[in-house]
């Protein structure tokens, strides 16, 4: 095998990872933008709006998903004394801190027009809970 073709089956290989990882970002991005419509049309009518339409729940989903990526590990360990305490209840008050940090967020920002407005903290537990069902089938299906 000559070195050239060598070096050229490494970038093809590399490109497939690349293109494979930019899917599954884009997939979950999609889905939790699916997610955060069903939860503001369907299922909490008035205590979970966004307004700003479709661009919006993309971006929302976007920014939950850098969030999730940034934040989550972090503030998983730091409450994890606290989660063993509590046999993993403690996790729904995080995905609430989560979606409460993601609604500051997206308000401090303004981009496409999104806004987002959750009211109360059983939305925002349930909200939480919905999107880690989510996340957790989407999980599931990837495996």
């Amino acid at each position: 095998m000559e070195e050239n073709e060598f070096f050229f089956r490494i970038k093809i290989v590399y490109n497939k990872n690349v293109m494979r990882f930019l899917f599954r970002i884009g997939l979950i991005i999609i889905l939790n933008a699916l997610g955060f419509w069903i939860l503001d049309q369907k299922i909490f009518i008035e205590t979970f709006q966004i307004q700003g339409g479709t661009q919006a729940y993309l971006y929302i989903a976007a920014i939950f998903a850098l969030i999730n990526t940034v934040l989550r590990p972090i503030l998983s360990l730091i409450t994890l004394p606290l989660r063993i305490l509590t046999l993993g209840l403690f996790h729904f008050f995080l995905n609430a801190l989560l979606l409460w940090i993601l609604e500051h967020s997206v308000n401090f920002l303004e981009f496409f027009g999104a806004q987002m407005e959750i009211s109360g903290l059983a939305t925002y537990i349930l909200a939480g809970l919905g999107l880690s069902f989510l996340n957790a089938v989407l999980h599931a299906l990837h495996e």
